[in-house]
């Protein structure tokens, strides 16, 4: 891969989908609905094991560091991605269905809310990640490194929840384009199909062999 297309595929949406691994591991807090294949097992453990590296690493006479919350925090996000992928299979053996790449309900998408703050999974978009950069900026003094990766996932939530609006959004626009198309396309046969029938060529099935009878005395008579 160029230096242009690499630079392109950091533009795109790949590059943004990337963002769902950080997000999970706060997701699975906040959402007790989350689809199977979305809570894939190898995500998660990688995850948890970059965090459990970073926390290594990190002196834990660091002051105000508490590298060891970020070590159980990945622990219980992995215990509770564990515990929601087996549910969700329970679920489906029992024939309950739910989009295997369900991203979840978010826990602040009250009913008594406003339609404009429950359309759009507007409150999924927007209060979930605030959520968790303020439990990061609330945690900052307490454990730094714990703090910053609230703060880390949750911009990487909003990231991810932006990226699946607009795959959704232009599904539904290609869905409404194509129902538009269909409609004239049907347009267009319902003209033709109203236009004047054309006259049908009289047909024979003699086959010419020469001059008829009548013509031909006629033109012995005329010499």
């Amino acid at each position: 891969m160029n230096r242009r297309r690499f630079s392109d595929w950091l533009r795109g949406d790949n590059s943004k989908w990337l963002m769902r691994y950080p997000a999970m591991t706060v997701m699975v807090f906040l959402r007790r609905d989350i689809g199977y294949r979305l809570l894939a097992p190898v995500p998660m453990i990688i995850m948890t094991g970059i965090l459990m590296l970073v926390a290594a690493i990190i002196p834990p006479d660091e002051p105000g560091a508490h590298p060891e919350w970020l070590f159980w925090f990945a622990m219980i996000s992995l215990f509770l991605a564990t515990c929601q992928r087996t549910k969700r299979w329970r679920e489906f053996k029992k024939g309950i269905l739910q989009h295997t790449y369900y991203i979840g309900t978010s826990p602040f998408d009250y009913r008594w809310l406003p339609q404009f703050c429950r359309r759009f999974r507007r409150m999924a978009r927007f209060a979930d990640p605030f959520f968790c950069i303020f439990a990061g900026l609330v945690l900052l003094p307490e454990s730094t490194v714990l703090g910053f990766w609230l703060m880390i996932a949750g911009a990487a939530l909003r990231i991810f929840e932006d990226v699946v609006f607009q795959k959704e959004l232009n599904r539904d626009f290609d869905i409404l384009d194509s129902v538009i198309t269909s409609e004239v396309h049907s347009n267009t046969v319902e003209t033709f199909d109203d236009s004047a029938p054309h006259t049908p060529q009289p047909s024979s099935n003699a086959i010419p062999t020469g001059l008829a009878p009548d013509i031909e005395a006629h033109i012995r008579n005329r010499r």
